[in-house]
């Protein structure tokens, strides 16, 4: 999207006064305006992460550069661990089990009972798929842009 050419109309003071945008900036911006829009003062978004028979949503926490991120009580995850996922996520996983946060469901997969805060959306995703992913590009708010996009994560 920054990648684009973007023209300013400047007054005879050499002020900016109007930006001229081409279209599909316009549209992205239309869309994450209605995003923050439907936010109440005080509501958090929320954000998703869908695959491997899992269904998780929760929302970052803590500083946009490096937030941690809240699973949801009653979002689902996956029940099998693939050979390359880190043997601290498995570790992870065993203890939430431990602990009740995490149940295993009569129908395959595991359950959170209880919401769950972890140190990185990407834990966060790699427990939840049973695989390693990047979390600022695993979850994705409702108008479909990821945490990355969404201005979380390293600058």
């Amino acid at each position: 999207m920054l990648h684009k050419q973007v023209s300013f109309i400047i007054d005879s003071k050499g002020t900016k006064q109007a930006a001229v945008v081409p279209i599909d900036i316009y549209n992205e911006l239309m869309t994450l305006q209605k995003a923050l829009s439907d936010n109440k003062p005080g509501e958090r978004e929320l954000y998703h992460f869908n695959g491997k028979g899992a269904e998780a949503h929760g929302y970052p926490v803590g500083k946009r550069q490096n937030p941690g991120f809240m699973v949801q009580a009653g979002s689902t995850a996956n029940g099998e661990d693939a050979a390359s996922l880190r043997e601290a996520v498995i570790e992870l996983r065993q203890e939430l089990l431990a602990k009740g946060v995490l149940s295993t469901r009569s129908e395959g997969g595991l359950v959170f009972i209880a919401d769950q805060l972890f140190n990185s959306p990407s834990l966060a995703a790699s427990l939840v798929a049973g695989n390693n992913r990047s979390g600022l590009d695993a979850w994705q708010n409702s108008a479909g842009y990821t945490l990355k996009q969404s201005g979380f994560g390293k600058k």
